[in-house]
């Protein structure tokens, strides 16, 4: 195992407030939460920088509506690992697609997929 290193990051007691919220509706402690999002940083910033660009603006703002919409209509008994195992499905395809149309744009072509 590759030997842990500390890091001490300043933040607001905004951001800390809302930190403490989401480790507490995921069941996580503030360390356990900050070591996922780190682990997770490559693709939570590529989602950051897409939305950013889309939205043309540096503050984000989700759709609430459509994450309600999501919940209003998933199945009844779909759990919520299930709904985000489906998100990092559908992060995964957006990512095969967009991989798919810089090759196509680079006169390479696209090639089959093989599953």
């Amino acid at each position: 195992m590759a030997k842990s290193k500390f890091i001490a990051v300043r933040v607001t007691s905004e951001i800390l407030e809302s930190l403490d919220q989401v480790a507490l509706v995921r069941g996580k402690s503030r360390s356990t939460l900050i070591r996922d999002l780190l682990a997770n940083c490559h693709s939570l910033y590529h989602f950051l920088e897409l939305e950013r660009a889309r939205q043309r603006t540096d503050r984000i703002m989700l759709d609430g509506d459509l994450s309600q919409w999501v919940l209003d209509n998933m199945p009844q008994d779909m759990t919520t690992e299930a709904l985000q195992f489906v998100g990092e499905v559908m992060r995964h395809a957006a990512e095969m697609k967009a991989a798919r149309e810089k090759q196509k744009v680079g006169g390479e072509g696209i090639v089959a997929d093989s599953g």
